[in-house]
């Protein structure tokens, strides 16, 4: 319980004090209060007050992490909303975008367009109403690899004792901000950033690097056979590390049934997205991507079908997501992060057909820095079925299982409830 007195005295900072409206994602408490501070200095203040006070807190840029409304701690306390500190800088001849953690998506993506900017960010597969530094820091782009190092620069970080430290990859500071940002960009439960947990170090500040815009784009799909190969997975691999491909993404058959999205290939679908600066060089990069494919024993095709989103599965909305929480239908999702190493994810794939209540679950898989995100989702139950939750419980269960056979840690797990 907090007491009066500190209220008071977090008020007079200026930020806004609000009772948490709930949360669409299980587990955790709701915050005692959510603050809301409009400037560095105001968060400043808020966090030495709460150091001071021994009061447990934690952080987020919007509440919309992976899209989804999230607004609980993983223990009592308060949670800190930095959606007003949303000062956006743009520097449009060297490519730089200066961001606080409520610039989102769809701002950046104005900016650019207002300022005529050859300059783009692509957009992330959470939404356009989500942080651009949450999701640089939490994600990267879900692109390439090593998206961190290569596309972030200049942290400005708020340590818990409320002291300001701006930090850089490449200078001589590396090793501090190695040691402020200990743990690869992904919610961990030992909770660094805005991380699982946000009870680590906070990045008020960075300067994310723009890629060029392209304007000549295709997109190519490689075929799968009944499960990922290895071949597979070493080819995906190369065709990252050569950056042949602007974004990937390996999906299920289950997973695009669920979506709606129709395909005569009841395989695997590896999406391949090839940009270049003119038709000469996209020619030429798509005759590489080609080649690979052919040297790891791959098909390619054309583009074999739409695009989804879960919410949409429900009848939702990514720009709404909390809106779901009042239908009959809820999701929940559940993912892992493997080493990006072919034996380790082709044996995890395998052992999720293999478990009978996993088998037609639907699933991708996503590169993020050196690892794949393998997104168990969506698990769709009706809430007032009892059958419907049991099932559920099992599938939670043994997506444990497998998490607990491979030591791998669990990335993000969550749901959109209309009970919590």
């Amino acid at each position: 319980m907090i007491s009066t007195e500190l209220l008071d005295r977090l008020a007079n900072t200026g930020a806004e004090l609000t009772l948490p409206a709930g949360s669409t994602v299980p587990g955790g408490h709701l915050p005692d209060w959510v603050l809301e501070p409009e400037s560095v200095a105001q968060l400043t203040a808020l966090v030495r007050i709460l150091h001071e006070g021994g009061v447990a807190w934690r952080v987020d840029a919007r509440g919309r992490n992976w899209g989804y409304d999230d607004s609980r701690v993983c223990e009592p306390g308060l949670l800190i909303r930095l959606a007003r500190l949303d000062r956006l800088h743009l520097d449009v001849e060297l490519g730089l975008a200066t961001v606080q953690p409520g610039v989102t998506f769809a701002q950046l993506a104005e900016a650019l367009r207002r300022a005529d900017a050859r300059f783009q960010l692509p957009a992330p597969g959470s939404g356009p109403h989500t942080s651009v530094l949450g999701n640089a820091l939490e994600r990267g782009l879900l692109a390439g690899l090593s998206e961190r190092e290569h596309y972030c620069r200049d942290f400005l970080v708020l340590h818990r004792d409320g002291e300001l430290t701006r930090l850089g990859w490449a200078d001589a500071a590396n090793d501090r901000i190695r040691r402020a940002l200990p743990y690869p960009p992904g919610p961990h439960a030992q909770g660094s950033l805005f991380q699982a947990g946000g009870y680590g170090p906070v990045v008020v500040e960075l300067t994310h690097v723009l890629p060029v815009a392209t304007a000549h784009t295709t997109t190519l799909v490689l075929l799968a056979g009944h499960e990922p190969t290895e071949d597979l997975l070493r080819c995906w691999r190369d065709l990252l590390l050569e950056e042949l491909v602007t974004s990937t993404i390996l999906t299920s058959p289950a997973r695009r049934r669920a979506q709606g999205i129709t395909v005569g290939h009841d395989g695997p679908v590896l999406d391949l997205c090839v940009s270049a600066g003119s038709p000469a060089m996209l020619r030429a990069k798509v005759l590489d991507v080609q080649r690979l494919a052919r040297q790891h024993g791959q098909r390619l095709a054309g583009r074999l079908g739409g695009a989804g989103d879960d919410l949409g599965i429900l009848g939702g909305d990514q720009n709404q997501p909390e809106s779901v929480g009042q239908l009959p239908e809820g999701l929940e999702w559940h993912t892992a992060t493997l080493p990006f190493a072919p034996s380790t994810v082709a044996a995890f794939a395998r052992a999720v057909r293999a478990d009978p209540v996993l088998t037609d679950v639907p699933w991708t898989l996503r590169p993020i820095d050196s690892r794949a995100l393998v997104w168990l989702a969506p698990f769709v139950y009706r809430k007032e079925d009892s059958d419907s939750g049991a099932l559920l419980r099992r599938r939670v269960a043994a997506v444990a299982r497998l998490r607990h056979e491979f030591a791998v840690p669990a990335y993000r797990s969550g749901a959109v409830r209309g009970d919590q």
